[in-house]
């Protein structure tokens, strides 16, 4: 592993490719991650450092406090981290993250991330301090440690990140949980799903969204790499012999996902087995435009933080 620091050139806020973050203002601390999850579209990117390689970007907290002063409206709330995961356990990418959420915190912005990390200790500290300015995803789909080593080999195990939920709902904060990406025959099954439900019933969670494995090249490339000489990569591929191109509205590239009738049929199943738990999911219309129109993911957000809204007269960008 090799970790780096590097300048960032440009605005630290930035507008996010894909549809549910295209009106967020959003933030990148480094340029890769040392998770190396099968699936992320990130590995793809001509950016993207190389596996292993993690480059923090160095200056990026006094640019951030330069970029506020200059702004006319503060955004109601910062989304962490379109390319990379904020919590991967590098001391250098924990201490960035951790000032940057700082200073949003002291300009009364909100932070909204996602993350298949585990959450360090000041993290949980500072969260407890502006537990109304923070909304937290949790990425999960899956209690079975054989199952998630082979996809997320770099990342926390299903056990710590449950404990992210116990620690988040013992400061009050209740976290989002996003089933994504399901893998189709290997953790969208009623077995797999319900043993999670149960479990996120427990400690009150109400909200998942819900989202299938998409392809592009690289991602079907990675995914060879990490699944072969297992009997879940035939699985995978046999499912998706069916599947079909489709154009991300906010983006140019085109992907590849499964037949829509096979989504909208396993959705719909999940969704009830999700409500026999209480608990209520949704489909992401931003990665699924073929089934809804509605990026449901980013109005959850923005309702999370209405009330800054409203109280400070912020906007989204």
């Amino acid at each position: 592993m090799y970790i780096g620091y590097i300048e960032r050139k440009g605005h630290i806020l930035t507008r996010p490719a894909l549809k549910c973050l295209s009106q967020v203002a959003a933030i990148n601390p480094t340029l890769g991650c040392i998770h190396q999850c099968a699936y992320c579209y990130a590995r793809g990117y001509s950016m993207y450092p190389g596996d292993g390689n993690v480059y923090v970007y160095g200056n990026m907290v006094e640019k951030l406090k330069k970029e506020l002063l200059t702004r006319r409206k503060l955004p109601a709330y910062v989304f962490f981290s379109p390319t990379c995961d904020i919590l991967q356990p590098v001391p250098q990418v924990i201490n960035i993250t951790y000032e940057l959420m700082c200073v949003l915190f002291e300009h009364g912005i909100g932070i909204n991330l996602l993350t298949k990390g585990r959450i360090p200790i000041k993290i949980l500290q500072v969260f407890q301090q502006y537990k109304k300015l923070v909304h937290v995803q949790i990425g999960i789909t899956t209690i079975s440690r054989d199952i998630q080593k082979r996809i997320e080999p770099y990342a926390s195990t299903p056990r710590e990140r449950i404990q992210n939920i116990e620690r988040l709902c013992a400061i009050g904060i209740l976290p989002e949980i996003k089933l994504d990406p399901l893998i189709p025959g290997v953790t969208d099954t009623k077995p797999n799903l319900t043993a999670l439900f149960k479990i996120l019933q427990g400690f009150g969670v109400n909200s998942t969204g819900i989202n299938y494995l998409f392809l592009r090249p690289q991602i079907k490339k990675n995914l060879c790499k990490a699944l072969r000489n297992t009997p879940f990569l035939q699985t995978i591929l046999r499912h998706y012999e069916k599947g079909k191109p489709l154009n991300l509205s906010a983006e140019k590239s085109r992907i590849f996902v499964l037949d829509t009738h096979y989504r909208e049929q396993a959705y719909q199943q999940i969704t009830e087995w999700a409500g026999a738990f209480g608990i209520y999911a949704y489909v992401c219309g931003c990665k699924n435009p073929d089934i809804t129109e509605e990026p449901l993911c980013g109005a959850n957000w923005d309702k999370h933080f209405e009330a800054i809204f409203e109280e400070k007269k912020r906007v989204l960008f």
